[in-house]
């Protein structure tokens, strides 16, 4: 059995008692609830992002904007963030969340399947979660990601291994099931002007999750 003295006692029941008193001031808001930050997924993004206060950062293929808002948050009000999709009914999505939020450092991008929307040298980090096997035209994709990041800014790769028994969307390459092998990323990237920063194995979520953190050559 754990022993626990008083004072961690009371560190334990001062920090219940704020993360109860953050979600009473959520649902008083009307803001969307969030997970716990404690989440291995969510501490473990923000890590290979680096991020912190007053960074400009892009969600590309923001999807609802869950990860939006989460970023939104982490940067705080000096920094900004950039969301971007491809389906103008997610963007909407994107924008009615980060209102509800009570966000206002969110810009909503409509991009295309050639290019992500973002301006050129926007971003100090971006993230791509689980959007990369979705690229029909990943080499015009790679060159506005490679446009769009400053020099020394990562880029954050999530995906997962092809999985087979995942239902099929229109316009997602096939690649042996839903998802890309890691090996195939690496070489598409690392072919295309981006080195390897680091490799995270067993990432947490659904499928075989990956994360592998690339960063632009030349600066």
């Amino acid at each position: 059995m754990i022993r626990r003295g008083a004072g961690e006692k009371a560190f334990m029941i001062t920090g219940f008692r704020r993360r109860a008193l953050l979600a009473v001031a959520l649902l008083a808001t009307g803001a969307p609830a969030l997970r716990s930050l404690d989440s291995s997924d969510e501490s473990r993004t923000i890590e290979a992002l680096g991020l912190r206060p007053g960074m400009s950062v892009a969600d590309v293929g923001a999807g609802n904007g869950e990860w939006t808002e989460r970023l939104g948050r982490e940067v705080g009000e000096t920094g900004r963030v950039f969301a971007t999709e491809v389906d103008r009914d997610k963007l909407q999505q994107v924008e009615t969340r980060v209102k509800d939020a009570h966000l206002a450092n969110v810009t909503a991008l409509l991009g295309t399947q050639d290019e992500t929307g973002l301006p050129a040298g926007c971003c100090d980090a971006i993230l791509l979660r689980m959007v990369y096997h979705h690229f029909e035209k990943p080499e015009r994709m790679r060159a506005s990601l490679r446009a769009a990041l400053r020099p020394g800014a990562p880029l954050v790769v999530i995906d997962t291994e092809p999985q087979a028994g995942w239902r099929h969307l229109d316009g997602v390459p096939d690649r042996g099931g839903h998802g890309i092998h890691e090996d195939v990323l690496l070489r598409e990237m690392t072919g295309d002007g981006f080195v390897v920063v680091s490799r995270h194995e067993a990432w947490p979520g659904d499928g075989e999750r990956y994360c592998v953190v690339f960063r632009r050559t030349g600066g």
